[in-house]
């Protein structure tokens, strides 16, 4: 590449694809990061810059980012990739609608009780972990927007307001490169619908799961069957909703490849649970063998490719980690932060406009610390 081309300034949609880890961002990191590297990466995202006594709480820090609006509408459009109308009409209810139908079966404390009971009996829920009572969370009056929801918990991968979209949006284009590979390279097709409508969907109940609280951090995970609520409560709204049983076991799969026995089994222990909070039997599904022990067989690889295209966690948790001991730093000593909940504003903001991932991408540079300093300064005034 010739130096005029590395000093040519990329557009906004090529670093929003950066941003959220696709490939087609992939040139920034070649880009050579001068002193207004700064101001030129809050003008190509279109950040207006916020003082300190005006942060918005995270619903609003997502709602003003261009990052999370740009992903989320790139999302909608990959969802809307999906040929089958009725599949992709029901992903779509769920972007729009993502209030939990299946919590329609628990407007009691007995019938809570008794879903925890089963889930006891079939070893799918620890007691020293979970409880009946912190089973589920409170369903909330009005429905998070799914566009507002963090990635995942306050610590992993895109934990910030709108990391769901960013999320899931570059797994979508991950997944959807995995699918255009086997046509390339082997010379056949995999079910596209099904592989796109199952990584859509995988986290559908993060919205649910992490709702934002008014310290500004978001509510606290527990396990099910093994894994993060938010899988099994997500394979659950998927059933209530009627999605196709290829859509559900492919979306079960995203934690885990059935590649044995051995590996099948939680697979199968998170549709089991999955069935039992929604009240539904999967085996009558078609999302389990005739004994409940087994995934339909022969597997079919959509399932193995929803699973490979939600990966980028591998990156995103360990450098949200860092991001935020960063910016805990940038805080304190340039904006005299040190309570909690404004901390929480402000690393919600800045990760909600240029995301952790960015701000991890700088600090492997030798000026990286004076280069995140100074975006920073360019997101939030003193």
């Amino acid at each position: 590449m010739s130096e005029s081309m590395m000093k040519e300034p990329i557009s906004r949609r090529t670093f929003l694809k950066l941003a959220v880890g696709t490939a087609a961002g992939a040139m920034l990191f070649h880009f050579p990061f001068q002193a207004s590297a700064a101001e030129e990466t809050a003008h190509r995202l279109e950040i207006k810059p916020i003082s300190v006594k005006d942060l918005p709480d995270a619903i609003g820090s997502a709602k003003a980012s261009p990052l999370v609006n740009g992903s989320y509408k790139d999302l909608l459009s990959l969802v809307n990739k999906i040929k089958d109308s009725s599949l992709r009409s029901a992903v779509l209810g769920i972007y729009n609608d993502p209030q939990p139908r299946f919590m329609a079966n628990y407007t009691s404390s007995s019938a809570v009780t008794r879903t925890y009971n089963k889930l006891l009996e079939k070893g799918l829920v620890n007691p020293s972990k979970i409880t009946a009572e912190t089973l589920f969370p409170k369903v909330p009056a009005n429905s998070q927007p799914t566009m507002t929801a963090p990635g995942s918990g306050y610590m992993s991968h895109h934990p910030y307001p709108g990391g769901l979209s960013t999320h899931v949006c570059s797994n979508m284009h991950i997944t959807l490169g995995l699918c255009d590979t086997y046509t390339k390279v082997f010379g056949y097709d995999v079910d596209y619908d099904i592989a796109l409508a199952g990584q859509a969907l995988h986290d559908n109940q993060k919205p649910f799961v992490f709702q934002w609280q008014a310290n500004g951090a978001s509510l606290k995970e527990y396990t099910l069957a093994g894994q993060g609520a938010h899988h099994v409560f997500s394979i659950a709204e998927s059933m209530t909703r009627g999605l196709p049983p290829e859509e559900v076991v492919a979306q079960a799969c995203a934690h885990g490849a059935p590649s044995n026995p051995k590996e099948e089994a939680p697979v199968v222990g998170w549709i089991k649970a999955a069935g039992i909070i929604a009240g539904i039997d999967p085996v009558k599904y078609g999302a389990l063998t005739k004994d409940g022990e087994g995934l339909p067989a022969p597997h079919k690889q959509e399932g193995y490719i929803v699973h490979l295209g939600d990966h980028d966690w591998v990156l995103t948790s360990p450098a949200s980690g860092k991001s935020i001991a960063i910016l805990k730093e940038i805080a304190a000593s340039d904006y005299g932060i040190t309570d909690e909940p404004t901390f929480n504003k402000f690393r919600n903001y800045v990760g909600s406009q240029v995301s952790f991932m960015y701000i991890n991408h700088l600090s492997s540079f030798a000026d990286g610390m004076k280069q995140i300093n100074a975006l920073v300064h360019q997101i939030i005034l003193k």
